[in-house]
């Protein structure tokens, strides 16, 4: 559409500025992008704060995202996607300057409190949280992993050595606010009544940057996908984040591939050793219990480089996408793939679930509905009555959840973020070596007619 609302507001712009266009640039509608970035250009020269801020919400951040997906999808050259997913980024980040510039309760620029804290006091410091909050954070249990070894995995802590900091966990964060078996309510006769929640405090979450970009994938995927899911907001609106410092990575980990080794949403962060601990305190309702200990300068430090990279395929249009379907690669899955689902129980953006009735005893009508997770690489996971399946094979199911990861979940929510963070979990933990990592790298050479070593 043209000429129309936005067009005239930005050709009452140029009349209040007194500007026009360029030599070279007459044949250019006033909308046009090239045009709006000139204006925003010369807003940026006045030093006028509030109206670049007006400007970019109003005009260029009200369609440059759309516009950006949609030559994503359509380019046929890699030239267009790479010069609008730079603008689309260079807007966004933008965004967040102006917000900072322009928030009066925030001062320019000014660094967070943070905290050098010693091993003792932080244990007192635990303990006053521990009032009023479920503090969870990733735990060594050993003698519960395979073969005898060790397990790590999110549990109640009770003191800083309780932390497992220095490995990365076996199972993500999201069974704190995504539980892995759940009563949505309970029934007797014709009375339903909502199971209430166990423990009335908020919960403080411990977890790595992949993981709390994980977060927002879920987020969207159950608050921003249609009606949002009541049952997982009422427990993830409890939910504070402390950051643990991640700043090397680990086996396995992509994360910087995916752009999740950075995240700045988060209430505090913390970088742990044997003798203390710095503290990064964001949230105001947490400075109260860190305000008797040492000031210190703390900013946590982010991974900048993976031992592994991602080469994330280019699907543009519906006919790359049924060749990228219909390609032999996926057939090397048939047989290695056991349907066991651990790569889904590790992952943390994996969401699907089953619901379930539990009858309580076989002549009764009293009993529970409960959400239990489930999986997309489980062998019965698409069948239906009667024993048909949508995909037959493991191969089939492989493809699914590639493609879903790094194609279908951004097409859906658009923006620059694909579902898989990088955390490389599924490529730890599953019994036949099956590396996810490699599938999404093959996939892109057989898409473009390359063999994957």
């Amino acid at each position: 559409l043209v000429m129309q609302e936005a067009w005239e507001d930005m050709r009452r712009l140029l009349r209040e500025k007194n500007l026009g266009q360029a030599d070279g640039e007459e044949q250019l509608m006033e909308d046009h992008l090239a045009l709006e970035l000139e204006y925003m250009a010369a807003l940026v020269e006045e030093g006028a704060l509030e109206e670049q801020q007006d400007f970019l919400e109003r005009h260029l951040l009200n369609w440059v995202p759309a516009f950006s997906e949609d030559v994503t999808r359509f380019a046929r050259q890699d030239f267009y996607p790479a010069v609008t997913t730079l603008t689309g980024g260079f807007l966004s980040m933008e965004r967040e300057f102006l917000t900072r510039l322009t928030d009066p309760a925030e001062p320019e620029f000014a660094a967070a409190p943070s905290f050098s804290v010693r091993a003792d006091r932080m244990e007192n410091v635990l303990a006053r949280l521990k009032e009023h909050y479920r503090v969870l954070a990733p735990m060594r249990l050993p003698g519960r992993g395979p073969r005898g070894g060790d397990l790590i995995r999110y549990g109640e802590i009770s003191h800083l050595t309780d932390i497992e900091y220095r490995e990365k966990s076996h199972f993500s964060a999201k069974e704190a606010f995504y539980p892995v078996s759940q009563t949505l309510f309970r029934f007797q006769g014709e009375d339903c009544t909502e199971e209430p929640l166990e423990d009335g405090r908020d919960i403080l979450l411990f977890l790595r940057p992949c993981d709390r970009n994980a977060v927002e994938r879920l987020d969207n995927i159950f608050l921003h996908n249609g009606q949002p899911d009541l049952y997982y907001s009422r427990l993830r609106q409890r939910v504070k984040f402390v950051l643990l410092e991640c700043a090397e990575g680990f086996d396995n980990c992509f994360c910087v591939s995916m752009g999740t080794n950075v995240c700045g949403d988060y209430s505090a962060a913390v970088r742990i050793d044997d003798i203390c601990a710095l503290v990064e305190v964001l949230d105001e309702e947490l400075l109260p219990y860190f305000q008797d200990e040492v000031p210190a300068e703390f900013t946590p430090q982010f991974v900048r480089a993976n031992r592994r990279a991602a080469r994330l395929p280019a699907i543009r249009n519906r006919e790359e996408l049924e060749r990228a379907c219909k390609l032999d690669f996926w057939r090397q899955y048939d047989d290695t793939c056991i349907a066991c689902g651990t790569c889904n129980t590790v992952c943390p953006t994996c969401s699907c679930f089953d619901t379930v009735d539990i009858i309580y005893h076989e002549t009764s009508s009293d009993g529970e509905r409960r959400r239990v997770w489930s999986a997309c690489m489980l062998a019965d996971f698409t069948e239906t009555a009667g024993g048909s399946r949508a995909r037959k094979t493991q191969g089939d199911n492989m493809r699914f959840k590639v493609l879903h990861k790094v194609y279908d979940y951004q097409l859906r929510f658009g923006g620059e973020g694909q579902m898989c963070v990088g955390c490389g979990r599924c490529i730890d933990r599953c019994p036949r070596e099956i590396d996810y990592l490699d599938a999404v790298n093959g996939l892109t050479a057989a898409l473009s007619g390359r063999e994957e070593g």
